[in-house]
């Protein structure tokens, strides 16, 4: 059984599409990581150097491995109230 030009075209139709469609959900994916902004990594010699850091009231930030790092996960901050009846 041969193939006519209709279903040749029509094939390779269906498939640049589906392509197309990838291209723009993966861009549109690539930008959304790169909206949340850079991740800036304070160089520190002792836990001092980490004072001046925006989160250090939240996480506890302590100089280790000459990076000034968080001691407690954001997740165990985050005061939840019940509702209330």
């Amino acid at each position: 059984m041969l193939c006519n030009k209709m279903d040749t075209t029509r094939k390779s139709s269906v498939a640049l599409t589906f392509l197309l469609a990838f291209f723009i959900i993966a861009s549109d994916m690539c930008m959304e990581s790169e909206a949340r902004g850079p991740i800036v990594h304070v160089h520190c010699s002792r836990d001092d150097d980490c004072k001046y850091r925006p989160c250090r009231a939240k996480c506890g930030c302590v100089c280790s491995n000459s990076y000034c790092t968080c001691v407690f996960s954001f997740m165990d901050n985050v005061l939840t109230h019940a509702p209330t009846n």
